[in-house]
């Protein structure tokens, strides 16, 4: 019987050895829970605490603007007055009273004076119109022709002149239309007299005024030789035939 007690005695010691070892695991558990959770919040707390110090300092020192300081700007203005001398009788010059005010001579213009009207090369009556392009039936070979020409009745030997100032362009004997002169009256104007005489006044070169004799009435034209004596003239404006008694009359364009 003692025996038996011994034996629950020794197996209850032997459990309390382990619960006591059991509690102590557990508080010693706790106790580092406990210092670990502390630990932990403390270090939060400093983190926190430094990233607010760092933003801080980091607001002032971008965010605090520098200090300027502008000098005043000051503009001396300096006033120089110069004494204008003054004006003495002795300084003004006399004016002779016998003076007389100038006047300005007027000056003349000189218009020029408007070029003579062209003359009739004879005085006789136009027989053979200018036919303007037209053909017309010729008295001496009966062909139908244009007549580039007026022929002016005159009498063998009548003197012959320039209608207008020029320069004789050619002298010469024509085929057909005898003995001719020619005269540049410039402006694209140009004068051909025909079936003249021999006895022709002017050279190629001469400079003539309005109404210079140039030779006389000739019977020389051959192709109008069946008409009545009389002048064959043409006039051509810039290489084109134009009538020649309308041109000398005035009445052309």
């Amino acid at each position: 019987m003692k025996k038996s007690k011994s034996s629950a005695s020794n197996v209850l010691a032997g459990k309390g050895f382990y619960i006591a070892l059991s509690l102590c695991v557990a508080m010693v558990g706790a106790a580092c829970y406990f210092a670990y959770t502390q630990t932990s919040n403390d270090l939060s707390a400093q983190l926190e605490s430094s990233l607010q110090s760092e933003q801080s300092v980091s607001f002032t020192k971008e965010n605090v603007p520098k200090a300027t300081t502008t000098a005043a700007s000051t503009t001396t203005y300096t006033r120089t007055t110069v004494a204008e001398p003054a004006v003495t009788e002795a300084m003004v010059p006399a004016v002779p009273e016998s003076t007389a005010p100038q006047t300005t001579a007027a000056v003349l213009v000189h218009k020029p004076e408007p070029a003579p009207k062209p003359v009739m090369p004879v005085k006789g009556e136009v027989i053979n119109p200018f036919s303007n392009r037209e053909l017309v039936k010729s008295p001496t070979t009966g062909a139908w022709q244009t007549h580039n020409g007026a022929d002016l009745a005159a009498e063998i030997g009548d003197d012959v002149v320039s209608i207008a100032a020029g320069t004789v362009k050619s002298v010469e004997e024509d085929g057909l239309f005898g003995v001719c002169v020619t005269i540049d009256h410039g402006n694209g104007i140009i004068s051909r007299y025909c079936n003249l005489n021999s006895g022709v006044t002017v050279t190629a070169g001469d400079e003539l005024r309005g109404g210079d004799v140039i030779g006389a009435v000739g019977d020389t034209a051959e192709i109008e030789s069946a008409e009545p004596s009389h002048l064959h003239i043409e006039i051509y404006r810039d290489g084109v035939f134009i009538d020649p008694v309308a041109y000398i009359q005035g009445k052309t364009e």
